[in-house]
């Protein structure tokens, strides 16, 4: 962490937050479920901690993220900005804060487009609004998803049913048993990077996995494994967000167009009630945004970064 950051933690410490660690797993999934703070999400957060040194507070009834970024970037995230006459008070107190932290204004990160009209109807602050190509999420209706009709699929479809025809390959449920296997992937998909470049993104995923070790529910967090040979080669995690909605939160694979195999057997075989499928943001990584573009058709769902200063009256 740089002066700056450890100005803004020191700050955040003097308010009450708390480090979003193992330990305070319970506290962050036991969340308000109104507003819309999934199991994963929360294990997410926790198992992020260690590279964004994530902190977090309960604030009037939402639950008020701090994220400090390896490239020195610091940023709020609120969950949820619903409609809430409560948003008011907690945008009035986390710019305070900022304010006692040494910015020059607060700056709220991920916010959804369709939520962008109740920050703008706060009273007292001018609003400067940056979309984020990097961080928005990718969202695709299922049912193309696995259909994969046209031309354009030709590929896709030769090479999912290249491992299907494989009796080699094999898919497996991810339980509390066997998630250590994804080590294994890590372990060999670490071998060949280049780990500053692969940080550089989003953190380690592997020191991320380390932590959803301990804390990984298998009734309430899904997940499959594929093996080729009994070997495991490819792992993803994803979680029913809502009736309608998957979202596909973290995917490895070391075996050349496995991933989009694996993929359609999650979409296929394990979320058949779903509608729409997030496969979330491509990070900025020009390979992932590929991969993304790959799957099918799809819907951005938008993000943006927002920063408040007072209105000079």
């Amino acid at each position: 962490m740089n002066d700056k950051q450890k100005n803004i933690q020191n700050c955040l410490f003097n308010k009450g937050f708390l480090p979003a660690d193992k330990e305070s797993h319970l506290v962050i999934k036991n969340f308000n479920s109104d507003n819309m703070l999934f199991e994963l999400t929360a294990c997410l957060i926790v198992t992020w901690s260690g590279e964004y040194n994530i902190l977090y507070k309960c604030l009037n009834g939402f639950l008020c993220i701090a994220n400090f970024y390896p490239d020195g970037d610091f940023s709020f995230y609120i969950i949820r900005p619903m409609e809430n006459h409560e948003l008011q008070s907690i945008v009035d107190i986390l710019y305070e804060i900022s304010l006692e932290a040494g910015l020059e204004a607060l700056p709220i990160w991920n916010i959804e487009e369709r939520f962008l009209k109740d920050y703008r109807y706060l009273i007292g602050y001018n609003i400067e609004t940056a979309y984020n190509e990097d961080f928005s999420e990718y969202v695709y209706n299922k049912d193309n998803f696995i259909d994969l009709a046209g031309r354009k699929n030709k590929e896709k479809r030769y090479l999912i049913k290249k491992f299907l025809d494989k009796p080699n390959v094999s898919i497996q449920k991810m339980t509390k048993n066997n998630i250590y296997l994804c080590m294994d992937i890590e372990n060999s998909w670490c071998s060949k990077q280049n780990c500053d470049l692969c940080r550089s993104f989003a953190g380690c995923s592997k020191n991320t996995l380390k932590i959803m070790l301990d804390i990984f529910d298998d009734y309430m967090y899904k997940g499959i494994l594929g093996y080729i040979d009994d070997i495991p080669v490819s792992y993803i995690i994803f979680e029913k967000t809502s009736k309608d909605i998957a979202y596909f939160h973290i995917a490895k694979t070391i075996v050349p167009d496995f991933s989009v195999f694996i993929y359609y057997i999650a979409a296929k075989n394990y979320l058949n009630d779903v509608k729409k499928i997030n496969t979330g943001a491509d990070l900025g990584k020009e390979g992932l945004r590929f991969f993304k573009k790959r799957l099918g058709k799809y819907e951005l769902q938008t993000k943006y970064l927002c920063s408040f200063k007072r209105r000079i009256k």
